[in-house]
């Protein structure tokens, strides 16, 4: 047997490969570990689901609230907000594997319980499907949603995920009785949102008046409680105004923070979007310009005129100018008011004071109108 000898470069040799070995291994685990370590800020995970998604498509919502979104059997509530046709609401439970989010929903809706499934697909960070497309937010409870008043022209916006506890409801002549007296004055429309909470009695969450400018300017009385509202929009015939809760009306949560919610967004001006009909310009023919003497009010210029194109229901209003027989200005005034129905396109009028000797001046008048739906 014979004995291998090497020299001591030999040996340095060696032991320099075999550390060189050693190295190759430690480095692919250590890029193995920092991959690992830095893989989900550069590499976000596409199948991780969040607490809530929203979606909105034209006037119409719709709020998906997962309890816990890492659980392997999915439960939360849903709500389809639609604008003008029917709403659902109600709990569901699901199951998310291959990028797809399978859903039992159990709904209510026009007071009537069913069950369907529905089937959203995740790509990136969002859901789609039922012509939705679900995008992740923070907080549910900052989404709000534009609730139509019934026949008072204006929208509010209120917290989505209240949508299932808010119902608006006409008030009746009884409540409006005991609200304003039996011989009191009334709007001229009104409508309320009642909040029905998870436990006690419901509440008047909100309540919206619809006035005539001149009875406004009658009961608008700022030394007294307001029944009447709190105005938050006129132009020259009509008033809008709200009233609503002051604070918490129940002990228990969620109903007291519920309540809250809704009162901060009670008067606010931007909570409320104004869909007032707009006016138009209309073409318009003095018929007569002429005067007349009131014994008791004075002497008056008056120009009768015809709108022309004018309909049943629609409400007008008008400069009016008054000059005299060598064509100069006398007097400038305005009137308005709604078109008569059954025969709209009747002869209308306006008139204003003018001095007594003024009345022998008067020669001509010019009418400039504008029209638009009535609220009515």
């Amino acid at each position: 047997m014979s004995l291998r000898c090497w020299s001591t470069d030999r040996i340095l040799e060696r032991l320099k490969m075999a550390r060189r070995n050693l190295f190759i291994p430690i480095g692919i685990l250590l890029v193995a570990f920092l991959f690992g370590l830095f893989q989900p800020k550069f590499f976000p995970s596409t199948s991780k689901l969040q607490s809530c998604y929203h979606a909105i498509v034209g006037d119409s919502n719709s709020l998906l609230q997962i309890k816990d979104p890492t659980a392997q059997l999915l439960t939360g509530e849903l709500i389809f907000q639609n604008y003008q046709k029917d709403s659902s609401y109600g709990v569901f439970t699901a199951k998310f594997a291959e990028d797809q989010l399978s859903i039992d929903f159990t709904f209510q809706s026009e007071g009537v319980e069913s069950k369907r499934q529905i089937i959203l697909s995740k790509s990136g960070d969002e859901l789609s499907g039922e012509g939705f497309l679900y995008k992740p937010i923070e907080d549910c409870k900052s989404v709000l949603y534009n609730q139509g008043l019934g026949l008072i022209p204006f929208d509010m916006k209120l917290p989505l995920y209240l949508f299932p506890q808010m119902k608006l409801q006409s008030i009746t002549e009884q409540q409006l009785t005991s609200t304003f007296g039996p011989g009191g004055f009334k709007p001229i429309q009104s409508a309320k949102m009642v909040y029905t909470p998870t436990k006690g009695e419901p509440v008047d969450a909100v309540v919206f008046y619809l006035w005539q400018k001149s009875v406004w300017n009658v009961i608008a009385n700022p030394n007294e409680a307001p029944d009447w509202g709190v105005e938050q929009w006129s132009d020259q015939a009509n008033v809008f105004s709200v009233n609503g809760v002051q604070d918490c009306v129940y002990p228990n949560e969620p109903d007291c923070s519920n309540i809250t919610n809704i009162f901060n967004q009670i008067y606010k001006k931007e909570s409320y979007i104004n869909k007032v009909p707009k006016y138009s310009p209309r073409e318009v023919k003095v018929v007569k310009t002429k005067t007349f003497h009131d014994p008791e009010t004075g002497y008056y210029v008056i120009s009768e005129f015809n709108i022309l194109g004018i309909k049943a229901d629609q409400s007008y209003r008008c400069d009016l100018t008054a000059f005299d027989k060598s064509g100069k200005e006398i007097i400038s005034w305005k009137t308005e008011g709604l078109s008569f129905s059954p025969k709209p396109s009747t002869i209308y009028s306006g008139q204003t004071n003018i001095t007594p000797d003024q009345v022998a001046t008067v020669g001509s008048s010019t009418v400039k109108c504008e029209v638009a739906d009535a609220i009515i």
